[in-house]
Order: C-alpha cells, then sequence, then structure tokens
C-alpha cells in the first residue's frame, strides 16, 4: 500500500472536518485522480498534488526568485495530472486539481493568488503611455494555460492549504471548463475566486 502524501492527508482532514463524503479512488492500470467527494450532492473528482522542491526557493530566510504562477502551472500541464482528469471529465463529472505547498512553512512561495491566475489565464501585461506617465490598459497575457479549447477538463484549480491546524480549499474557476462546478451550492468551507476577464 502506497503511504499518503501529506497534500493527501491534509484534504482528508478538510473533508472530514467539514463533513463531505471523500472516497480514495483505487489506482488501477490506467490513470484515475486521487478522490471522488460529494459535495451538496454534486460528485467531484479530486486530484490532489504538492509542491516539494524549488532550487530558487530559500529555506535558511533569505531572497527566494520565482516567476509568477510557474509551479501552478507545471502542475496543470503534468500530462499524466490532465490525463486523470480528463478521464472523470469525459463522464460529465467536474474536476478540481488542488495543489499543496510543502515546500515553503508559510504555504505562500509559488501557491499566492496572482500565482493560480497568472497560471490559469496568463501573466499580468500592462499597457504604459510613457508620454502621459501612466498605465492605459492590463490584461492577461502569455503563457495561459486555459483556453476555449484548451485544459477544458478542469472545472477548478485550487490551493489547499493548512494553517493554525486548520485546513481550507481556495478554488479558482476555470470559466473554459466543460463541466462548470455549481459554485452557488458550494458549502461556505471552500473560498472561491469567480473570474471574470475582459477582452
Amino acid at each position: 500500500m502506497v503511504a499518503k502524501t501529506v497534500a493527501e492527508a491534509v484534504f482528508e482532514e478538510f473533508c472530514n472536518s467539514n463533513s463531505i463524503p471523500c472516497e480514495k479512488i483505487v489506482e488501477g492500470p490506467d490513470a484515475t485522480p486521487d478522490y471522488r467527494v460529494s459535495i451538496k450532492g454534486q460528485f467531484v473528482v479530486v486530484e490532489v498534488k504538492q509542491i516539494d522542491e524549488d532550487d530558487n526557493f530559500n529555506s535558511n530566510g533569505g531572497v527566494s526568485t520565482r516567476t509568477v504562477g510557474s509551479h501552478i502551472r507545471k502542475k496543470i500541464h503534468d500530462t499524466r495530472r490532465r490525463k486523470q482528469l480528463k478521464s472523470a471529465s469525459s463522464e460529465g463529472t467536474p474536476t478540481i486539481l488542488l495543489v499543496y505547498n510543502n515546500l515553503d512553512p508559510l504555504r505562500l512561495f509559488g501557491t499566492e493568488p496572482h500565482d493560480f491566475v497568472s497560471a490559469m489565464y496568463g501573466e499580468l501585461t500592462v499597457v504604459l503611455n510613457p508620454k502621459a506617465n501612466k498605465i492605459e490598459d492590463s490584461f492577461h497575457g502569455r503563457n495561459s494555460s486555459f483556453r476555449e479549447n484548451r485544459n477544458t477538463s478542469f472545472s477548478a484549480v485550487g490551493r489547499l492549504h493548512k494553517t493554525n491546524s486548520v485546513p481550507t480549499v481556495h478554488l479558482y474557476e476555470n470559466i473554459f471548463a466543460k463541466n462548470p462546478l455549481n459554485f452557488s451550492s458550494l458549502p461556505k468551507c471552500f473560498e472561491v475566486t469567480r473570474i471574470a476577464l475582459e477582452d
């Protein structure tokens, strides 16, 4: 039997503490997601992954550098992971990818809100007017993981976090999802960021 990851243990604790029915999916020869949960009558499959290492992270309190969204983008683009969620999505089931930061004791390096939005919808880009010395426009540009015809099997990507012994989940909506989550029916234990992108 394979030992649970830290992320899986935290997710199970989140489900148990919020009375969310949660079933570990038995691994077979084909790629399968980690969990099947029932959220107010809606079945959802959940893949739980963690960030364990990054050569740019300084655990001694020194300066750490990273590209915004790179950790989350890497988890989204992992081929096996996409297959795991795609199989469930093809059956009409909403899917969630949760990322747990097991690298940073503060659980922030690479998993802040702007990391999720940038990884999903592209890097924040600003248009400067040097003559007026002001920003004229801003938009999410290159390196987007989600589009109308790309990664539609993800209903949401989220941050699994534990602070003060309390596990939390914050979900970021995939507006291009083939099987959207019913966000209005989610219990209050789920923090949610709905996305509205301007053209």
